[in-house]
C-alpha cells in the first residue's frame, strides 16, 4: 500500500473496501481474469482511486500474501523459532482453520503460482527459516520436499470433503513428514 493518507479513515476505508473486494474476487475467479476496472467498479470506487493505494493488481497481491505470511509467523512463532513438526502442525492449522482464501490459494490449480509465491513467502519469514542441513542444495530439497508434501496432503484433504477431523489430519500429516511412513499410527476408522 502507497504510504500517502495512511493514517485519514477515509483511505483506511477504501483499503479496505479495495481488499474486501479482490479477496472476494479471487474466492469466485481466477487472477488473471480480475481487472482494475472491475475490481474498482465492484468496491464503489474508481480506478483512479485504485491507483492512490496501489501501482498494480500485483502489488495488491503481494501485499495480502505478504500479511498472510506475517499472520501465520505471528500466530504460530510468537516467541521465536518453532520446532519442525510445530511447523507442519501450525501451518496445517492455520490453512484448514476457516480460511476461505488460504484454502482457495491453496487447492485451487489456478492458483498455483500464488500458493508457491505465499510459501516463499512463509518461508523468507525469520521465526520459521530452521536449518536442517549444512548444505545450502540439501536444504533447498528439504524445503521443497515439506512444502510440496503438506499442500498435497491439504489438497487431498479437501478433494476428500474433510472426512478426517481436522485435529485428527493435523497430527496424521505431522506424524507422516516428520516420521514417514513408518512413523504413522495404525489408521482410525474413519
Amino acid at each position: 500500500m502507497k504510504e500517502e493518507g495512511k493514517g485519514d479513515l477515509r483511505v483506511q476505508r477504501t483499503h479496505d473496501a479495495i481488499c474486501k473486494t479482490f479477496t472476494e474476487m479471487l474466492l469466485k475467479m481466477d487472477y488473471e481474469k480480475i481487472t482494475i476496472k472491475s475490481l474498482a467498479k465492484l468496491a464503489n470506487i474508481n480506478r483512479k482511486t485504485f491507483y492512490l493505494h496501489y501501482n498494480s493488481l500485483d502489488d495488491l497481491l503481494e501485499e495480502l500474501l505478504q500479511k498472510m505470511a506475517d499472520e501465520f509467523a505471528r500466530r504460530n512463532a510468537p516467541n521465536g523459532k518453532l520446532d519442525l513438526e510445530g511447523l507442519i502442525k501450525d501451518f496445517f492449522l492455520f490453512a484448514t482453520d476457516d480460511n476461505a482464501l488460504m484454502q482457495h490459494i491453496i487447492c485451487d490449480e489456478g492458483c498455483h503460482y500464488i500458493c508457491a509465491k505465499l510459501i516463499r513467502k512463509i518461508k523468507n519469514q525469520e521465526a520459521i527459516n530452521e536449518r536442517i542441513e549444512e548444505s545450502q542444495y540439501r536444504q533447498n530439497i528439504i524445503d521443497a520436499f515439506f512444502s510440496a508434501a503438506i499442500l498435497e496432503i491439504l489438497r487431498q484433504w479437501v478433494a476428500d470433503q474433510k472426512r478426517i477431523p481436522q485435529d485428527d489430519i493435523t497430527v496424521f500429516a505431522t506424524q507422516l513428514l516428520c516420521h514417514g511412513i513408518h512413523g504413522v499410527k495404525a489408521p482410525r476408522s474413519t
